[in-house]
């Protein structure tokens, strides 16, 4: 079962022009749709912008017999705290909520490294969620929104489908699910790269000043990049 934090009248955390509820619902949605395509049954407490109580997503879970409970949830504090973080119930110690925490925390950890946001680590806290479940549960912050450049990568939806994706892939390593299928490179064709820098070339004979030349030059290199041609 996935859960989005918060919700409704609950905002969450508010900041840099974004809302943990939005946020969180529209990640869990992500998530949700690739873990179907791997074959997974998947609940969730919410699919909208309403309230549930913290005792009622518990309760969702453990009357649909969840085989795992994920929380997507955003930190906030000030504009300086910044990481990455994962929870599980204060009392476990090993075991296979704890070997879940591990896999989807490393794999999901790949992507905020990846941006330079740091590991504050695998956790235990006695929070509602983790306790009234009756089956292995995990809740994750997914950065701060407080923190201004955590909170400009929240808003990125390319960066919201890499942690989709981490997130699914953790889920499906622990659940034996089918992987997902490994995303193909387009590759331009070396002659529609030479047509569109030719069409473009008129551009380049207007450019105003030598800076502009050297835009469209660096341009028309990515493009035969793109198709498996040399630069010049």
């Amino acid at each position: 079962m996935l859960d989005a934090g918060h919700g409704g009248k609950d905002p969450g955390a508010v900041g840099h022009g974004i809302r943990e509820k939005d946020i969180v619902l529209d990640l869990t949605l992500r998530t949700g749709r690739l873990l179907e395509s791997m074959g997974a049954d998947v609940r969730y407490t919410r699919v909208s912008d309403v309230f549930v109580s913290l005792e009622n997503r518990a309760s969702l879970a453990n009357q649909c017999k969840a085989d795992v409970f994920v929380s997507l949830h955003n930190n906030s504090f000030d504009a300086n705290s910044n990481g990455f973080e994962s929870y599980i119930y204060e009392t476990i110690n090993g075991g296979r909520t704890a070997t879940i925490q591990n896999l989807i925390h490393e794999k999901v950890l790949e992507v905020f490294l990846s941006e330079g946001v740091r590991d504050r680590g695998q956790k235990k806290k006695d929070l509602a969620v983790l306790r009234l479940t009756k089956m292995p549960a995990l809740l994750i912050e997914y950065g701060f929104i407080s923190n201004a450049k955590e909170a400009a990568l929240l808003k990125d939806s390319a960066f919201l489908d890499r942690l989709a994706k981490a997130t699914a892939e953790g889920i499906g390593e622990v659940m034996g699910l089918s992987k997902l299928p490994k995303e193909e490179k387009y590759k331009m064709k070396a002659e529609d790269a030479e047509k569109i820098i030719a069409y473009l070339g008129a551009s380049w004979n207007i450019a105003p000043d030598k800076a502009s030349k050297d835009e469209f030059n660096r341009l028309a290199n990515e493009l035969r990049k793109a198709s498996n041609q040399p630069t010049q």
